[in-house]
């Protein structure tokens, strides 16, 4: 253990320059409404961004077929794409999730 009697050297007080660094007092409180959520908040979003993306795809289809004039094939394809790709993530972090689950309970 290192005694203060034995240290020498020139003592240099710091100076914050950033209000969030701590001042050797208490450091600052995050504020109550902080805008990051909650891990089920943000899984809800996506799963509702990607229900979005699946139904804009298959109203662009749907028109496609009905009024193929108004509906440019380029637009569906990107629609659709999108709504493939948005669907892999999803099912990829539900993966995910279920697998940490499943080793949680293993950990018994």
């Amino acid at each position: 253990m290192i005694n203060n009697a034995s240290l020498s050297g020139h003592v240099v007080n710091l100076i914050t320059s950033n209000k969030s660094h701590f001042s050797g007092s208490t450091p600052i409180q995050r504020q109550k409404d902080d805008v990051s959520g909650s891990f089920a908040d943000m899984l809800n979003s996506a799963v509702a961004k990607t229900n979005d993306l699946q139904v804009d795809a298959e109203s662009l289809m749907q028109k496609m077929i009905y009024e193929p004039e108004s509906v440019d094939i380029h637009q569906v394809m990107i629609a659709t794409q999108k709504a493939e790709v948005a669907l892999g993530l999803t099912k990829a972090v539900r993966d995910g999730a279920l697998n940490a689950y499943r080793e949680l309970m293993n950990l018994r």
